[in-house]
């Protein structure tokens, strides 16, 4: 405090006092700067004699309380250097962090943008969900192909790449709408590029393996579905599922309003993509010889047979190198006999007897004048059949399957397919050295030769288990089942009608002859009208279009009053036309036809006119890629030449030794000459069997 001395007595204050006044004003004044509340404040000795109160500290005081701020200061600046030491720190882990964060996204966006791209979606799915990094994933990927990154739109580092797949996959199946059964909408990536719809690709396999794989089984259906499912290409690959979708276009029903697709658009694009899949590193993987034989089926439905057999050839030829790519033997087998089966098929109805090696007997084999090019045949006619596939499991099912939904609500029934499949290519492997003998590759074909094979069918037909045996209408049988019949039917006549060609057989031995072909046509055909009965004839595989004309042709020529030829005509162009809806083959094959009915005298009826009426003008090029050739009739008079000259005078004795004995040998046949009476009969009684 100030003292002013005009005021105060003139007399020495000890400092001891003034210092203790001092110390008494620090006490007593409260912010003499006024500084605290409205009225300034000071100490009570200014305030009586109203004085401007003007305090400052003791130099003492003033330097311990600068000091306690110094000291203040000085933790001050030593936490602030502890928290920037921290900061740094800290900086330099985010930085760290930000990097790994930056590097994950790289490796997100170069296995995002493969996806769909470079053909290594099913690995990196497979990958993902085993738990593999990314890093390693595009890794590998940078390995396999160079990345272009053109990513627009990046995910957030923080989320997983597994999590982004399974949001995509949701939202698809959102957008796709679909309905199917529970834990059968799983997304499948990367199989094919032309769409993603889960609701038609499953549409599409339902249509194939319910119409075409019971009938042409080349490759195992449980397999293929999980490797499918799996994104495993084991038994599976994007050409096989891109051929399998082109194959059921030709089964869609157009006015399917569930479907709303172009359909032609929708099959091209599909055959396309598996015409490119089919790599030369993959040549030998089985599953893409599968896929050959189910695209030469696709192209062959569309009419472009000469192009198909193409698809034929080169599968039949890899198959025998292919490599089983970790497929069991159960799969294998059936793939073996699937393809020897439908090329026998092709030999046997596409091309007739066209693909047979025709040989000049005056020239050695080595430098024979080849007529015909023959399909390289599997080594398989020695083999036990499906000797690792269990023949009668009942896991699979069939439903009478034709649009989406209809595997909601149809019922079910055992579809016998494998056990299908296995008679039919013991049919086939019959049919296959039938065809081997009279080409002439085993020398001529003699009577007991020809009886033999004859004896052959008969005995197979016997031998069907009871599922496979009923035909009759009542009974139901599955469609496959039926056809199995039919192909039998028309084996047995294909076989015997070069005999009906020459000129060996004379009177009741013709006669006969003819009965028993006529009969077994007959049967082929009733057999088809209960199929189509039954199941119409909108899901007919192209090959047995050929079966159809096949036996309408014998009839119309053979037995033209029973049934009446007009009345074949109508129903094989019936048949032929219901088909045609989705098998554009079936139009050459009704021209082809219609001309033969005109051939032999047929007189039309006005409806069949009008149906035949509304066909296209048919010329050259659409009957080549209908048949390859320019009718659909065997070539027999090729086959004559190869048959014994003496067939007619053996026939009689042979077929009591091979035919009408059950056990063989027989005792040797009387050496009275049987009058020809009873030479037909012996053919008659096989007839009423």
């Amino acid at each position: 405090m100030v003292k002013v001395a005009a005021l105060l007595p003139q007399r020495a204050t000890p400092p001891l006092i003034a210092a203790t006044v001092e110390d008494k004003m620090v006490d007593t004044m409260v912010d003499c700067d006024g500084s605290d509340g409205d009225a300034p404040k000071s100490c009570t000795r200014c305030r009586l004699r109203k004085l401007e109160c003007h305090y400052e500290p003791h130099t003492k005081t003033h330097k311990e309380s600068l000091l306690r701020e110094i000291a203040s200061l000085r933790k001050d600046n030593t936490r602030l250097r502890t928290v920037n030491e921290e900061v740094v720190h800290a900086a330099g882990d985010l930085k760290q962090q930000n990097e790994g964060l930056q590097l994950i996204h790289d490796w997100q966006r170069i296995i995002l943008e493969t996806i769909g791209k470079n053909g290594h979606d099913r690995e990196i799915i497979k990958k993902l969900r085993a738990g593999e990094p990314a890093q390693s994933i595009a890794d590998w990927l940078c390995e396999q192909n160079p990345i272009q990154h053109q990513m627009h739109v990046v995910p957030p580092g923080d989320r997983s790449l597994l999590d982004i797949v399974d949001a995509f996959e949701e939202q698809l199946r959102r957008d796709d709408g679909r309905g199917r059964e529970k834990g059968s909408d799983t997304l499948h990536w990367g199989w094919t590029k032309i769409s993603l719809s889960q609701t038609l690709l499953g549409h599409l396999f339902d249509l194939y393996f319910t119409w075409v794989h019971p009938v042409h089984m080349l490759f195992s259906e449980n397999d293929f579905r999980d490797s499918y499912t799996n994104n495993d290409e084991t038994y599976c690959s994007s050409a096989l599922v891109n051929a399998i979708c082109a194959m059921a276009c030709h089964l869609m029903d157009p006015n399917d309003t569930d479907t709303d697709v172009d359909i032609d658009k929708l099959m091209n694009g599909f055959m396309n993509q598996a015409r490119q899949e089919v790599r030369p590193q993959n040549y030998m993987h089985l599953t893409s010889v599968q896929a050959l034989a189910v695209m030469y089926l696709a192209d062959l439905s569309s009419g472009r047979a000469r192009s198909a057999i193409g698809y034929l050839r080169a599968s039949v030829e890899f198959l025998k190198a292919a490599e089983l790519d970790g497929q069991s033997p159960k799969a294998r087998e059936i793939s073996l006999w699937g393809i020897q089966t439908l090329n026998t098929y092709g030999e046997l109805h596409l091309h007739g007897e066209a693909n047979i090696l025709i040989f000049d007997r005056s020239s050695s084999r080595s430098s024979t004048g080849i007529t015909y090019q023959k399909l390289y045949a599997p080594e398989l006619p020695h083999m036990a059949k499906f000797q690792h596939v269990d023949k009668h499991s009942n896991h699979s099912v069939w439903r009478f399957y034709r649009q989406i939904g209809d595997q909601r609500h149809l019922p079910v029934r055992p579809s016998h397919a494998v056990l299908t499949a296995c008679h039919q290519a013991g049919l086939f492997r019959i049919i296959h050295e039938s065809l081997n003998l009279y080409c002439g590759l085993r020398g001529v074909a003699t009577a007991e030769a020809i009886l033999t094979l004859y004896r052959r069918y008969v005995d197979w037909e016997e031998d069907l288990p009871f599922i496979l045996k009923a035909t009759d209408e009542e009974a139901q049988p599955l469609p496959h089942i039926l056809l199995l019949h039919v192909q039998y039917h028309v084996a047995v006549v294909q076989h015997l009608t070069p005999l009906l060609q020459g000129n060996s057989f004379d009177g009741p031995n013709l006669h006969e002859l003819e009965r028993l072909v006529v009969r077994h046509a007959q049967t082929g055909v009733e057999i088809l009208e209960h199929a189509r009965r039954l199941y119409s004839a909108r899901h007919l595989m192209p090959l047995l279009s050929f079966c159809i004309i096949h036996l309408g042709d014998t009839l119309i020529r053979y037995s033209p009053h029973d049934p009446a030829a007009s009345d074949v005509v109508e129903f094989c162009l019936g048949v032929l036309q219901q088909a045609s809806l989705g098998f554009p083959i079936n139009g050459p094959l009704q021209e082809l036809f219609r001309r033969t009915a005109v051939e032999c005298g047929v007189k039309l009826p006005q409806r069949v006119e009008e149906m035949t009426g509304q066909l296209g003008n048919y010329g050259m090029d659409d009957i080549l890629d209908a048949c390859t050739r320019l009718d659909y009739k065997q070539p027999v008079d090729q086959s004559v030449r190869h048959i014994d000259d003496n067939v007619a005078e053996e026939w009689s004795r042979k077929w009591d030794e091979i035919v009408n004995s059950p056990n063989r040998p027989v005792s040797p046949p009387s050496t009275r000459k049987r009058s020809g009476s009873e030479k037909h009969l012996r053919i008659e009684s096989l007839l009423n069997r």
